[in-house]
């Protein structure tokens, strides 16, 4: 009897630390990173929850763009489990972010770990999607010199809207996007839509890609109904694009002041995939000119660069202001 009490709560307890890993990749979805690395500095402490955590961990220093930290628990983690596709993605991913923050030959010396991280993790499984996305962002991203190829890329994007075909289509919006090609873009995200309503990221692609296109209304059209979304930041966001597109447009300046004094009222300051508030002040003074309030318009430009002040955009439009 004591044998199978002691059982019970042995795996009681195990369930209870897997369920803290259920949390912290729920926490991290969500970009409450801080909240997640406490419970996964706990539960890497179990060793059979080390490989895990450790993955966990890497992901967490790679959102916040500490490659270091991301490298050191890169290296631990591979090594713990050289057989995890995941952990040689997160791992190259912290390569990558490194390649980002040196200089160009220093960059070109270690690039091809990175290579080599990002192989394996699609060599150990090559329906784990996560690192042949990471692959062809590199292929479109990257300078000739360094490995892009814009026609390999596209070959990989047919090969992978095999496997995923939505996040393969999303990776040619990508491409045909840099290509400039607006309108190409606008017809796959249509079609990507149709399939999945509920995709708010390519939602929101379509209405900036609108935007670029000149085409206002349908890009408000599509922003409406971002707004009306009560989880994540998706109505904050919204606010502020439709702020953007009235500014753009040259429309209905006195809403876009509305708007915008909304999104500045409710955004968090060190908010993350959102606008700052110092863009939004910037925002503000580009519809105060429309209205034709130079005195607001000059303190929302004051106020965005004392905000933040390598906004330079605030500084050029300040400038043009008092000449």
């Amino acid at each position: 009897m004591r044998l199978g009490i002691a059982l019970v709560c042995a795996m009681a307890a195990a369930f209870a630390v897997a369920s803290d890993l259920d949390q912290a990749r729920a926490l991290i979805l969500e970009r409450r990173l801080d909240e997640a690395r406490a419970i996964l500095d706990k539960t890497v402490t179990d060793p059979a929850l080390k490989g895990e955590s450790l993955v966990l961990l890497t992901r967490v220093s790679n959102f916040k763009g500490d490659y270091e930290t991301g490298i050191a628990y890169g290296k631990q983690v591979v090594a713990l489990l050289p057989a995890s596709s995941e952990a040689h993605y997160e791992y190259a991913v912290a390569l990558r972010i490194r390649l980002t923050k040196v200089g160009k030959l220093k960059a070109m010396m270690s690039l091809g770990g990175y290579k080599d991280e990002l192989a394996r993790a699609i060599e150990l499984d090559p329906r784990n999607v996560a690192p042949r996305e990471e692959e062809i962002g590199f292929l479109l991203d990257a300078p000739g010199i360094a490995g892009g190829d814009v026609e390999k890329a596209r070959k990989k994007i047919v090969e992978l809207k095999a496997v995923d075909w939505k996040r393969g289509a999303r990776l040619e919006v990508y491409a045909l996007r840099k290509e400039g090609n607006k309108e190409g873009a606008i017809v796959l995200l249509t079609e990507i839509l149709a399939k999945d309503p509920n995709d708010r990221a390519s939602r929101f692609t379509l209405a900036t890609t609108l935007q670029e296109a000149g085409r206002f209304k349908d890009a408000e059209q599509e922003l409406n109904k971002l707004a009306q979304v009560q989880e994540g930041t998706w109505a904050l966001a919204a606010t502020y694009q439709l702020a953007r597109t009235r500014i753009l447009g040259q429309y209905e300046p006195d809403r876009a002041v509305e708007l915008l004094l909304d999104f500045i009222a409710k955004v968090p300051d060190k908010a993350q995939g959102l606008p700052g508030k110092s863009s939004a002040y910037w925002r503000l003074g580009n519809a105060y000119e429309q209205l034709k309030q130079p005195d607001k318009a000059r303190q929302a430009y004051e106020k965005a660069i004392a905000l933040d002040p390598e906004n330079k955009e605030a500084a050029k439009a300040l400038k043009a202001l008092r000449q």
